[in-house]
């Protein structure tokens, strides 16, 4: 068997670009491993923004609610462990290692056959379906990579499918227009399933409602089939604020006063919808209790989204990686928290629209710093320094992540607040910079 470092070399070997779209490569797998799709009941998950949170959240709610429960997510912030849990708990690095060394004569064959290489997701797929089927799971819970036609993940025939909100992203791949990239993901949408979905678009929910029809699947909507009945947020300096939310659920079922540790307006939209999704699907099992979803919601966590790394200053983290995401995080870091300034870090990546999203964050930030992050596809922070430039926008540069955040420290002082924002992959950067920090506080305390 393989050893961990080579298994994560093995997967690293298969990002590859320019593999034409198709569900062929992933189904000829899933056909050698005698279909472990079908082992268990799935819920699919995808839209612009929110679908890791929906995804997180119901798995939790299910957990609670009695069931054994894998989650699929993507993308990962440090270890490719990551993406697959059963009841919470990561995958271990021996049984990631074991997993893709069964698995790996089975990609070489279908490589050999089909004549094409598997993508990197599609072999994190294969894996996360082969464990959860070895694990015995009850229900999966697969946030969609990118779309849903053509996502390996829509290899399975869901249950239930969620489709948080469609915007502009991933434009060379989905679509250039809203209602292109509405079709992609409407994908998932199997026969007889459940759509769930908090879209508000008329023509798209219409999209949505015709395959809907064509399929014999039940749409439930937001506003309309389930809904937020309110949610009330709290604002204390310097620590973290809760919101209090409500929800009608399906068949007009309570969930009254919920202490949601996830922040915005649209965390409670999303909580809403994780709520319906579960509905949908544990109605079927007549397992619905509100005390489970109440406790489940109550633990939530979503790293990598307004998750907080340090306080005095307080200091968070977000993954806003598109202007729908970054509109949602200046609405909460405006009306959620109080600060006397308003200190933002941001790193974005080359495909991404980023001098909308710096319009955003310059609108509500007292001071501006641009950085990068490790990944081969970031922005210099020269070049987010010329979109500033052009649009009149106060700005500092600062290349070095660690140097970024030494001066956003002394731009804060410590009744300031800190954003570190732009991509994932620039929260990742800032988890791994605070881990540095408490590590070396740690090493000067020992001696």
């Amino acid at each position: 068997m393989m050893k961990y470092s080579e298994a994560v070399d093995f997967l690293d070997s298969k990002v590859v670009l320019g593999v034409k779209p198709s569900l062929d490569r992933i189904k000829a797998v899933c056909r050698m491993l005698e279909e472990p799709e079908t082992a268990y009941d799935s819920i699919q998950v995808t839209g612009t923004n929110g679908k890791t949170s929906v995804s997180h959240m119901t798995a939790g709610i299910l957990k609670a609610s009695g069931f054994k429960v894998g989650l699929f997510t993507s993308p990962h912030l440090e270890t490719v462990r990551e993406r697959m849990t059963v009841n919470g708990k990561l995958i271990s690095a021996s049984e990631f290692t074991d997993v893709l060394s069964k698995l790996k004569p089975v990609i070489e064959k279908v490589e050999a056959e089909v004549g094409e290489a598997l993508t990197y997701f599609e072999v994190v797929t294969a894996m996360g379906l082969t464990y959860f089927r070895r694990e015995s799971v009850d229900v999966a819970v697969l946030e969609v990579g990118m779309g849903g036609r053509w996502d390996s993940t829509n290899v399975v025939d869901c249950d239930v499918a969620v489709i948080t909100n469609v915007d502009l992203d991933h434009v060379n791949e989905l679509g250039d227009t809203r209602e292109k990239i509405a079709r992609e993901k409407a994908g998932i949408i199997n026969e007889g399933c459940v759509l769930v979905t908090s879209e508000p678009d008329r023509e798209i929910l219409m999209l949505f409602a015709q395959r809907c029809e064509e399929l014999g699947a039940d749409m439930k909507v937001f506003g309309r089939d389930f809904r937020l009945e309110y949610n009330l947020a709290y604002r204390v300096r310097g620590e973290t604020p809760a919101q209090i939310i409500s929800v009608r659920g399906l068949e007009g079922m309570e969930f009254n006063e919920i202490k949601l540790p996830l922040l915005g307006k649209h965390q409670a939209v999303n909580a809403a919808c994780a709520i319906a999704a579960c509905q949908a699907y544990t109605d079927r099992k007549e397992r619905t209790d509100v005390e489970s979803y109440r406790s489940a919601l109550e633990s939530s966590s979503v790293p990598g989204r307004l998750e907080v790394l340090a306080t005095h200053p307080l200091v968070l983290t977000d993954g806003a990686h598109n202007v729908l995401g970054m509109d949602r995080l200046a609405a909460a870091l405006t009306g959620e928290f109080d600060y006397e300034r308003l200190v933002i870090v941001v790193a974005i990546l080359a495909d991404k629209d980023a001098r909308g999203m710096l319009k955003v964050l310059s609108s509500i930030a007292d001071e501006l710093i641009l950085t990068e992050n490790r990944s081969a596809r970031c922005i210099s922070a020269q070049r987010l320094g010329d979109f500033c430039r052009m649009e009149r926008m106060e700005h500092q540069v600062e290349p070095d992540f660690s140097k970024a955040m030494k001066l956003a420290y002394n731009s804060a002082g410590r009744q300031g607040q800190i954003c570190v924002t732009g991509s994932l992959y620039t929260v990742s950067e800032a988890r791994i910079f605070f881990r540095q920090q408490k590590a070396s506080r740690e090493m000067r305390q020992d001696r």
